[in-house]
């Protein structure tokens, strides 16, 4: 799925290019899904909040925080970095303030069907190659009805009991129901192992590691059962010539 933010202060004009997006879904292999906001404040709490978009439609001068100020809090979260951010606006003399912000278009009001069409395709086509190529280095998580993207090196371990999932990051517990056997299959087995089971951790994350449990950087003891004992601890061998 395609993720799409617009943020426009005038719902008129949101709207319309909402409208616009819409009626272009079916040129894509992909599902399109729209978040519409109507400040610049409302989409900077998402994006604090863990939203992750691949393509954000947005308004310059707005009421309050402007459209570059957000677009600064955005190329500061690691996680919507890989993000096209394309700028809509009557005016034309940003140039130079948007440079910092690695704007992959600009689009001059009022939006037609053309020019937002000659933008949104390339895009999506980006996104598209983008997640293809393996290039978000992310773990999807379905969190009441949205997905979420779960950086890699933010992840310490996972632990699953009853088809419940606790991912341990580096900043909070994300509780969600799948299985282990799923989640591995998202994950790179470079430096991520199953370790019993009802653990997956990641290396990277490891301070020590014996025949029976694993210590990780965060003080927590995780246990290794007997059966992946000897597998365990030659993959971390493996791992720990890699970083040599």
């Amino acid at each position: 799925m395609i993720h799409i933010a617009i943020c426009d202060d005038d719902p008129r004009s949101a709207g319309l290019v909402e409208s616009l997006i819409s009626d272009n879904r079916e040129r894509f292999s992909e599902k399109i899904e729209i978040s519409v906001y109507y400040s610049a404040e409302r989409f900077v709490e998402a994006i604090e909040h863990g939203s992750i978009y691949d393509i954000i439609f947005m308004d310059i001068e707005m009421g309050g925080m402007n459209g570059i100020m957000a677009g600064h809090v955005l190329r500061a979260d690691d996680a919507n970095d890989p993000a096209q951010l394309i700028y809509i606006s009557s005016y034309e003399q940003y140039h130079l303030q948007l440079f910092d912000v690695r704007p992959s278009g600009f689009i001059k009001k009022p939006v037609d069907q053309k020019s937002l069409t000659d933008k949104l395709i390339p895009a999506v086509q980006k996104a598209i190659r983008i997640r293809q190529q393996g290039r978000l280095n992310f773990l999807p998580v379905q969190l009441k009805g949205k997905e979420r993207l779960v950086p890699f090196r933010d992840i310490h371990y996972l632990e699953s009991r009853i088809r419940r999932i606790s991912l341990m990051t580096r900043d909070e517990e994300i509780h969600y129901y799948g299985t282990l056997g799923e989640e591995a299959q998202k994950l790179p087995s470079a430096y991520f192992i199953r370790i019993h089971q009802s653990y997956i951790v990641n290396f990277y994350s490891v301070k020590e590691i014996s025949a029976r449990k694993i210590v990780l950087i965060t003080g927590d003891e995780l246990p290794v059962s007997e059966k992946n004992s000897i597998p365990v601890r030659k993959a971390y061998m493996k791992f720990r010539g890699n970083l040599a």
